[in-house]
């Protein structure tokens, strides 16, 4: 009984733990060019976005890996969200960066 209840307390421990790593890691906030954040590295990332007040601004949204420290699936583009999808599998960070200045927007992965 004591193991099925330790067992029980560990699941719910790393369920909670894993949600509470999800969500916004920068912002909302003013960016300016060259601005950028990321969150820790995990295996449990499924989405990245970085999203503005309305469209038009350059901005770039990536997954880098713990391994060579390369971005895979990168996406530049001006519209209000941008989003990206890590590579299968593996141990990634997601990474946001404003490639222009005086736009207002915040990044967050899931």
């Amino acid at each position: 009984m004591r193991r099925l209840i330790a067992t029980v307390a560990s699941v719910v421990f790393l369920t909670v733990t894993s949600g509470a790593l999800a969500g916004i890691y920068a912002g909302p906030m003013k960016w300016f060019a060259g601005e950028g954040a990321g969150t820790s590295y995990s295996s449990i990332w499924l989405e990245n976005y970085f999203s503005t007040y309305g469209s038009g601004y350059d901005k770039t949204v990536t997954f880098i890996d713990n391994r060579s420290y390369s971005w895979h699936n990168t996406v530049r583009n001006r519209r209000g969200t941008t989003v990206t999808y890590p590579p299968y599998p593996g141990t990634y960070k997601g990474h946001c960066v404003a490639n222009q200045s005086g736009f207002y927007g915040s990044c967050t992965i899931h």
